[in-house]
């Protein structure tokens, strides 16, 4: 393979594809955002695959919480993940029958997942409070990820490795059968590129002349100053009145709360719903009645339409790979270890089959004179 491979979005994703490649043998460019932003960076970086219900992307999910295990292995120190395990809890029917049904579901596929009582719940999490509980679980190999210190190892990683990371806006143009990046008012040339550019993937691959079903969705989570333990692991609280929420207690000991699912979409995303949120939280730990809304973001995560990531080359362009998709944080190992053989080796995974770009394509491969001219990644 002639030239380096350029990495274009330096989130999780990003960041994980480039050490990967450069630990492979491969010279590889990562084009870094001056300022950090995105959903790796403001997530709520639960590592589950418990509640997934599409057998491809739960397979991958599982893949990725392992690859998690090696990471701790090969990339040495800390960077950043726990295995604390994660508590769900139903206080109504409705919110108990589907809790059930989703362990029955998890355990049929092997997921190490258990029902529990309510003197359980609260030997494990002394410090709440929960009202009838209908349906509880614990799942014991759940962990929960700081996504940040975890992209600064992997950046550093991929420099010891002799990775070139590239701080600017990226614009590429198509020319031959390669691809030059352009950072500023200087030209890289590069053998293939590969977009990891999170919620931004949509208006990249519209320059490109693709238009791909995805939905980039608002999600609002909330951060308390640090306060004193309050709980270990994830919880999620299904409650009989009000929102349900999840939470987690971060590696600087602050709060971070979400509403429903990690995937839900925020309607009301300010501070008033920001204190909504941090109030359910007091009903449930009682430890948290002094705590105070410390900050609130709203970031914008990629959501494909149907529920599944986009992974690989585009059709007819196969010098342009894409590597976006919700649960990014989750997933990241298991797609940088994918990735790699089939960059360098032009060696397919039958595992990425199901999320191939191409899935999209209403029409034969776009014809390449449609990206002949240069486009913005900005």
């Amino acid at each position: 393979m002639a030239g380096p491979v350029a990495v274009v979005g330096s989130g999780i994703v990003g960041s994980a594809i480039a050490w990967q490649l450069q630990a492979l043998g491969a010279p590889t460019i990562l084009v870094d955002d001056p300022e950090p932003r995105g959903a790796s960076y403001f997530s709520f970086a639960s590592l589950t695959a418990m509640d997934e219900p599409l057998s491809e992307v739960y397979a991958l999910k599982c893949l990725g919480m392992s690859h998690w295990r090696r990471w701790q292995k090969e990339l040495g120190g800390d960077i950043g993940v726990r295995w604390d395990g994660e508590i769900r809890w139903a206080e109504s029917s409705e919110g108990a029958a589907a809790l059930r049904e989703k362990v029955k579901r998890a355990k049929g596929r092997g997921y190490p997942v258990e029902n529990i009582s309510a003197p359980e719940l609260i030997r494990r999490l002394p410090h709440s409070r929960p009202g009838p509980v209908l349906a509880a679980s614990f799942a014991a190999d759940d962990g929960q990820a700081n996504a940040r210190k975890a992209i600064a190892r992997l950046r550093a990683a991929f420099e010891e490795a002799g990775g070139r990371l590239e701080n600017g806006r990226a614009r590429l143009r198509f020319d031959g059968d390669g691809v030059v990046v352009r950072i500023g008012s200087r030209e890289l040339e590069a053998s293939r590129v590969v977009i990891a550019g999170g919620a931004e993937t949509m208006s990249l691959l519209h320059k490109l002349g693709w238009e791909v079903p995805m939905d980039p969705s608002p999600g609002l989570l909330v951060l308390t100053e640090p306060m004193d333990p309050v709980l270990t692991g994830t919880a999620y609280v299904t409650p009989a009145e009000g929102l349900p929420i999840h939470l987690r207690q971060q590696h600087d000991d602050r709060v971070l709360i979400g509403e429903r699912s990690q995937d839900h979409v925020a309607k009301n995303p300010n501070i008033g719903h920001a204190e909504e949120l941090l109030r359910q939280a007091k009903r449930f730990f009682p430890i948290l009645r002094n705590a105070r809304v410390s900050e609130f973001t709203v970031e914008w995560r990629p959501m494909p339409r149907d529920g599944m990531p986009i992974i690989g080359p585009l059709p007819g362009f196969s010098s342009v790979y894409v590597a976006t998709g919700h649960s990014g944080v989750t997933i990241a190992p298991a797609v940088a270890a994918l990735l790699g053989p089939e960059l360098l080796e032009d060696r397919a995974s039958e595992q990425m089959e199901p999320f191939r770009p191409g899935r999209f394509a209403d029409r034969e491969a776009f014809v390449a004179s449609e990206v002949e001219s240069a486009f913005n990644l900005g």
